[in-house]
Parts: C-alpha cells; structure tokens; sequence
C-alpha cells in the first residue's frame, strides 16, 4: 500500500543471516557470523541457533506512522516453517533525513526436513516483500566439505 506521493512505507536496507546478532543500548546492530548456507550430513537437520536479522530504513514522510511488519520462514515447496507478526511506527523525523530500525530474530532449534532454497520474507506496511535467500544442502554435495 503506497504512501505519501505514490511511495512505497519504509524499505529494508540489511537483512542476513548470522550465528549471532543484537542491539546494543546505543541502537547499534552488533554482528558475528553472516552466512547464505546451512550444510549438513543427513537430513532432516536441526540447526541449533540462527539468527535473522533486517534494518528498516525509514524517512520524512513515514514519521509518526504505525505500518504492520509480517516476517517468515518459508520452505522450497512453499511451507511456512515460521510466522512473526508486529508493528513498527516511525519516530519523528526532520525532512531531508532518515531513521532506522534494527529487527532481530534469533530462533533456535530449527528443523530443515530436506536439502534446498529456503528463504525469509518481510513484508511491510503491505508493501514490496524483501526476501532473504539461502541454502540448505548436503555436505557431499558442498566442495568446501570434500
């Protein structure tokens, strides 16, 4: 749903996956470990602790709105694995500038039943949908693991 001017509410200017991400007091994104895939000996796999994590990037014309914020984990074949609904709602913000804000989602014990293309998606204020791909496969099938 278009905002002021035709534009799209607030965009995801970061989103990754790590081993381990926070917020400090500060507002800072703190993170160890970026990585696009996830290699296992056999499957299903339960991936111990990952974490997901996006920056929204918001301007002038967003401030002091609430846009609804719909973040999941979605399998190859279509299967949501994961579900987080919220809200975020923009400070005030002088024109000609911009604030952020930092989402961390940190899941631990996840089962991926079989190799393949997984991928989170964050859709905000029922705008363009930003998917973060990434890959669950074989170590024999993984040249850094032969």
């Amino acid at each position: 749903m278009p905002g002021p001017a035709g534009r799209e509410p607030m965009n995801i200017s970061l989103a990754f996956l790590a081993d381990e991400a926070n917020v400090s007091q500060e507002g800072k994104l703190n993170v160890l470990g970026i990585f696009d895939r996830i290699t296992a000996e056999a499957f299903p796999v339960v991936h111990p602790r990952l974490v997901f994590a996006f920056r929204v990037q918001m301007e002038y014309a967003d401030a002091g709105r609430s846009f609804p914020v719909h973040v999941r984990l979605v399998a190859q074949d279509g299967e949501v694995m994961f579900e987080a609904v919220g809200e975020i709602t923009a400070p005030g913000i002088p024109l000609g500038e911009f604030a952020t804000a930092n989402q961390v989602f940190a899941m631990v014990g996840v089962q991926f039943p079989r190799e393949g293309m997984y991928r989170f998606t964050v859709s905000i204020g029922g705008g363009e949908v930003h998917e973060t791909p990434f890959l669950v496969q074989s170590a024999a099938s993984d040249p850094m693991m032969n």
